[in-house]
């Protein structure tokens, strides 16, 4: 049975589209949340002189050079810049200082964009994981504008077409489905474990996921917020992968009795590495807003354990500074992809 709304179809064929919403499998809600901030009181102190330790000056020479083989530069939080082959996109960009809808009500950011729009290339499309306020910012929707292409979850594009992006700018797309941005750029939109608000009447109204994203014989994932599924990640790798590069949440994680079934905590990070079949990850969605309640810079560390329980070595889960860029090298670009067809 289709259920008509906002401009799309629910279809109750598939097992995560509800009645007039999206099923998801993270337990929350504001009520749970206040009461977890109660018990749980002041986020943890930030050592302020430590800020700098992560963060250096991006190479503007490099990201305004021709990308003969993939690189990404870490803007900050979610936000990702890959560059190959003349095509650049961005994921989840957050421009501003502020992760929630009015700026009193969550701390503003610690570390600043690594790039301002002003100073980026010419952008081609842009990834949306879903739309929680650090993932979706309308006021960085704003100086992209029309100029971008926007890959966005189903349920959001008329949310777009509301900030003024003209409906042939906004590609929708459900679990699966994928799009063909040029003969060489192939862009699907795969699950997570996650859900969606934005305002207090329309829970699950949009949808959330991850993005693979295949430029040639480049291939890259971005899991933007996710809880843990083994058998999840396993059948990303076997759908959309191998990669050679993944974008792989490692913070906002704790306390774990509430944040579990919505954010990975970093040795889940570790096992969703492996289980897509990626050769190399980047750390994100950490160093940038104090979302939650863990040490602020604990993730590296975990992570960084992790790796090694796993018998991994640590280059191959990269924790960049922000304004960092790391370059592939050619031996690690062009692996066989093993694609199984998606919608």
């Amino acid at each position: 049975m289709m259920n008509q709304a906002r401009g799309f179809s629910f279809d109750r064929a598939k097992e995560h589209h509800g009645k007039n919403r999206f099923n998801s499998r993270s337990v929350t809600s504001f009520t749970k949340w206040l009461k977890m901030r109660f018990k749980e009181g002041r986020y943890p102190p930030i050592d302020q002189t430590e800020i700098a330790s992560i963060v250096q000056e991006p190479d503007g020479e490099l990201i305004h050079s021709p990308a003969d083989l993939p690189r990404a530069t870490w803007i900050g939080h979610a936000t990702i810049l890959v560059q190959y082959r003349g095509i650049n996109f961005l994921t989840d960009p957050h421009l501003t200082d502020h992760p929630a809808p009015m700026d009193c009500f969550l701390p503003g950011r610690l570390t600043q964009p690594a790039l301002r729009l002003a100073e980026m290339p010419k952008i081609d499309f842009i990834v949306i994981s879903h739309n929680h306020y650090d993932h979706l910012d309308h006021r960085t929707v704003d100086m992209f504008g029309n100029s971008v292409t926007w890959y966005v979850p189903l349920g959001l594009k008329t949310w777009f077409e509301r900030q003024g992006i003209h409906s042939d700018k906004v590609v929708e797309l459900d679990w699966w489905q994928s799009h063909q941005f040029s003969d060489d750029v192939r862009v699907t939109f795969t699950p997570s474990i996650h859900w969606s608000k934005r305002m207090p009447w329309d829970t699950n109204k949009s949808l959330w996921g991850s993005w693979s994203v295949k430029i040639a014989g480049f291939n890259s994932w971005f899991g933007g917020d996710t809880a843990y599924d083994e058998e999840l990640f396993r059948e990303i790798g076997r759908r959309t992968g191998p990669y050679q590069l993944s974008f792989i949440p490692i913070g906002a994680y704790g306390p774990r009795y509430f944040m579990s079934s919505q954010h990975v905590d970093p040795a889940q990070a570790v096992l969703i590495h492996k289980n897509i079949q990626t050769e190399r990850s980047i750390a994100i969605h950490w160093g940038t807003f104090q979302l939650t309640h863990e040490p602020f810079f604990e993730p590296p560390a975990l992570l960084k354990e992790a790796m090694n329980c796993e018998n991994l070595p640590q280059n191959r889960f990269k924790i960049l500074k922000v304004g960092e860029t790391l370059v592939l090298k050619k031996t690690e670009t062009f692996l066989q992809s093993r694609n199984t067809p998606v919608e």
